[in-house]
């Protein structure tokens, strides 16, 4: 924080004041119910976190900003995990195979990714908002591109992965993949859609276009 008691731009999620971090949680578990980001209040916000109104304005300008934060934060909560979650896996198929579980699962994991993808397709006022806080350098390390990279540049030096593709070009390949999963798991019902055929075409579309099919 600055000298004001102000949030930042970004803040280090281990470091974020008790108050703070009440009412990130109190805007996830909002979000996570249904509300819409431009239909919460700060009041709402403040009594389901149990502090006083006035406190939000201690740390944060607007409720834009607090909302934006709160999102930043589950982000890097979960890709802080997922990094360390993916450095478990043997190998990159049994990486991309758990991505795939992930994307499945019926929590706020899955939640907070269709949120990222949807910010970085967005170019609502808001999703810019989003996007200028996870820009910071000191969120670099942990921006899920970030994490995709470190995933698959260990795939490269371990021979599983074409050391001729570009790294940008790997990370939108994977990400493009997991998004189209992703969308059939969550409009599947409507338009009567075989998920298992999509999963299976994802996770081969990754393979096909990244593997290096010499070491195989």
């Amino acid at each position: 924080m600055g000298k004001t008691g102000k949030i930042a731009n970004y803040e280090d999620i281990r470091q974020l004041p008790p108050k703070v971090r009440q009412m990130y949680i109190a805007v996830i578990q909002m979000l996570e119910e249904g509300a819409d980001p431009a239909n919460i209040r700060v009041s709402t916000i403040t009594e389901k976190a149990g502090i006083g109104k006035g406190t939000a304005y201690e740390y944060f300008d607007s409720k834009e900003e607090i909302v934006a934060g709160a999102i930043v934060y589950q982000v890097q909560c979960v890709f802080d995990w997922l990094g360390s979650a993916l450095e478990e896996k043997a190998g990159f198929r049994e990486q991309i195979q758990f991505l795939l579980d992930e994307i499945e699962k019926k929590d706020g994991q899955k939640n907070c990714f269709f949120r990222f993808f949807h910010m970085m397709a967005d170019n609502s006022e808001f999703s810019l908002l989003v996007r200028e806080k996870m820009m910071t350098e000191a969120f670099l390390p942990g921006l899920p591109t970030s994490v995709f990279a470190k995933m698959l540049q260990r795939g490269v030096e371990r021979g599983e992965l074409r050391r001729e593709i570009p790294m940008d070009y790997m990370i939108h390949c994977v990400f493009s993949h997991l998004l189209i999963y992703m969308l059939a798991i969550t409009s599947g019902g409507l338009f009567r859609i075989d998920t298992d055929s999509i999963r299976s075409m994802a996770y081969q579309g990754i393979l096909n276009e990244l593997e290096d099919r010499n070491n195989i």
